[in-house]
This record gives structure tokens, sequence and C-alpha cells, in this order.
């Protein structure tokens, strides 16, 4: 499958803050580049992420034939894919590893080879070490295709 000839949205330089000394105070896209430098499966996917705040974040797919089933529609793996990375990129936000210790995912309409689609993460809530997000899959044109719920935990440092 080909790589897409651009993976992510270049940030600004605001993305990490200088503060006088030699660190640097990281931010919400300061974290998601790194993340996303390491993030193999979105890169050779095509998966690109487009924003992220504190407990947020929107990823966004171009659906290639490749990932369509014998249906002829998406891969629901490939849907739930799409969903838990923005999930991961939004609950990453704050500094802390975090990883996913359960979600679910409902599929609600289909979608098709070629169809742009995109992952906003959203936070619910967060307590302790958990968090609850929800992600809402759709069509560029508004059409929800899928609603992900994932729970996070936040790993000891």
């Amino acid at each position: 499958m080909p790589r897409p000839r651009s993976c992510r949205h270049t940030l600004t330089e605001a993305s990490s803050i200088p503060t006088g000394g030699n660190q640097v105070e990281e931010t919400p896209e300061s974290r998601a580049d790194a993340m996303y430098r390491a993030d193999r499966t979105c890169q050779e996917l095509g998966i690109r992420i487009d924003s992220v705040a504190e407990g947020r974040a929107t990823a966004h797919l171009r659906l290639p034939p490749a990932m369509v089933n014998g249906h002829g529609t998406a891969h629901g793996g490939y849907l739930f894919l799409l969903a838990d990375v923005a999930f991961a990129y939004a609950c990453n936000t704050r500094g802390a590893t975090t990883v996913a210790q359960a979600a679910q995912v409902v599929f609600l309409r289909p979608a098709s080879a070629g169809d742009e689609l995109v992952a906003e993460a959203v936070e619910r809530s967060r307590f302790g070490t958990n968090g609850i997000y929800d992600v809402a899959v759709r069509r560029t044109d508004g059409t929800v295709i899928a609603e992900f719920r994932g729970q996070s935990r936040s790993l000891p440092r």
C-alpha cells in the first residue's frame, strides 16, 4: 500500500515552548509529534493526526480499497483502528504514558473505499489514573459511521 505523501500536518514552533532555560515545556502538539514519529501503524496505513488539544484529538483516513471486506464495505477492524488512534492521541495529551484498558465500538453505517473518514476523540471524564473517552467516526459529510468508547489508564512513571 503506498504511503501518503504527508503523513501528518506540520506543527509550528509553538508545539514546544521555551521556558527561558534549557528546558522546553511540552504541549499536546509536541507530545503528539513525538508519538507519531514512532507510530509505524499510522504512517504505513495513511492515518494522519489533524489536531490535538488537552483531552482531544482528530485523526483522518481516506479508506483505501485494501481496507474493504468481502461485502464491499469497510472492514470493522479498520474503523475500530481509526477510532482507537484518535483515542490514543487524546488520552496522551497530558504527558503521562496512557494506554487503553478497555474499548467498545458500535458500527452504525457502512463506509466504502474512497470515503474520507474523520475520528474525533473527546475526553468525558478523568479520575485518578483512569479516563473515559468518546470517539465519533464520521464521513467528511458529517454522516456518523461508528461510535467508540475507550477507557484509559495512565502508567506509573
